[in-house]
């Protein structure tokens, strides 16, 4: 993961330089809808997958994973047509360049971490998935600096993360297992993962919708507010390990050892995501200066804004992914998403009106914090409930 950030903040540079921030920023657009098409394609397996194939033996594994397969590319054609249309009319500058954006981050819903992380092969992970989408990045990255057109960038990752699909599936499936499970349809798959999937499409949502609305109400500030955005969105790419190892830890058989261990990852969540936030304020200012390209600037205060938003989106990933998850109440979460949108959506877009770029991101971060405020409260009743059940009743 931390390759894959890296790979990818490289980039941002390379192509700002080959054609300049408002290229930059159209792709910039249409990698934030794409994302929310890679939530809907990848559809929940990042929620429900570790701890599925945690507790499958190897036959159940390979059925769960070609499920997931053949359910990715059903949805993948239509999801992925829709976010094109619509990157495209939110940057009608550059429509080619954002349609180009939208692909190649919507391709990122193909990715099998989940199966890596429940099945513990870091190592496989690395050789069939993340070398490949880093050496279709690095190649993008030079043919950039030799003067290929700014669409080489978004070109190449979707090179890359295609080739790491294919590969990864062949490994998956390459061998057929004896035995012959029943295999679900593809409505009986789609149900079953209904809670995962809307969830983590809320939150790509609104992830995504903020960049749409300054490109729309405030164009001028479009460019600064995607690198902000891209920024914490790859430092978030990077922590995702962080994330998966708290996914394993805290669910249990025994509901009460799974709170006990809740409790645990909230705190030490709250201590991490602290230093994060400092540690990020410090560093931020130079990357920023680099990724820019001498051209984009942001000013301190939305640098602080953005650390705080960074430390908090972990500490509250570790309470929806790891935490609720593993209480069964996702259903808080998709729920806290709807509230963070009906509260920081129109922030963002009164906050970028009257405030420019510090409004906007304020505006986000109050989002966020109500969401995660709202959750918190949320497992903290559950949990309760498991330590102190009601007068007669077990845990």
């Amino acid at each position: 993961m931390a390759l894959l950030a890296a790979s990818s903040l490289v980039l941002i540079p390379a192509m700002v330089a080959a054609g300049g921030d408002r290229a930059w920023g159209s792709i910039a657009v249409g990698q934030s809808i794409g994302g929310v098409a890679a939530v809907l394609i990848y559809f929940g397996w990042g929620h429900t997958g570790p701890a599925t194939i945690a507790r499958a033996d190897p036959l159940s594994a390979q059925v769960e994973f070609a499920e997931s397969l053949r359910t990715r590319m059903v949805l993948f054609v239509p999801i992925a047509a829709v976010g094109c249309v619509i990157a495209a009319l939110v940057a009608p500058s550059h429509p080619v360049l954002a349609v180009a954006g939208c692909l190649s981050a919507a391709a990122v819903g193909f990715t099998s971490d989940w199966f890596f992380v429940g099945s513990r092969r870091p190592y496989a992970y690395l050789a069939l998935e993340t070398l490949p989408r880093v050496a279709g990045t690095g190649i993008g990255i030079v043919l950039l600096f030799n003067g290929a057109p700014v669409i080489t960038g978004p070109l190449c990752l979707l090179a890359g993360m295609l080739l790491a699909f294919a590969v990864t599936s062949w490994w998956v499936l390459r061998r057929r297992l004896p035995g012959a499970p029943e295999r679900r349809s593809l409505r009986q798959v789609i149900s079953a993962q209904r809670n995962g999937v809307g969830s983590g499409a809320g939150t790509a949502a609104y992830s995504a919708l903020p960049l749409v609305l300054v490109s729309l109400v405030a164009p001028g500030i479009q460019p600064a507010y995607a690198l902000v955005d891209k920024l914490q969105r790859q430092i978030s790419v990077a922590l995702g390990p962080v994330v998966a190892v708290v996914q394993g830890y805290v669910p249990r058989r025994d509901r009460l050892v799974t709170v006990r261990r809740a409790r645990q990852a909230l705190l030490a969540g709250a201590g991490f995501s602290l230093v994060l936030a400092a540690a990020v304020l410090i560093v931020a200012p130079w990357l920023f200066s680099w990724l820019g390209a001498g051209q984009v600037q942001p000013e301190f205060a939305v640098v602080v804004l953005m650390s705080a938003f960074i430390g908090v989106n972990v500490w509250e990933s570790i309470l929806a992914r790891a935490v609720l998850a593993s209480l069964d109440r996702l259903d808080v979460v998709a729920r806290g998403t709807v509230l963070s949108a009906v509260i920081g959506l129109p922030l963002v877009v009164g906050g970028a009106l009257l405030f420019g770029l510090v409004g906007a991101f304020a505006g986000v971060l109050t989002g966020l914090a109500a969401r995660a405020a709202y959750e918190l409260v949320i497992a903290v009743v559950v949990m309760r409930g498991v330590l102190h059940p009601p007068e007669g009743k077990g845990s």
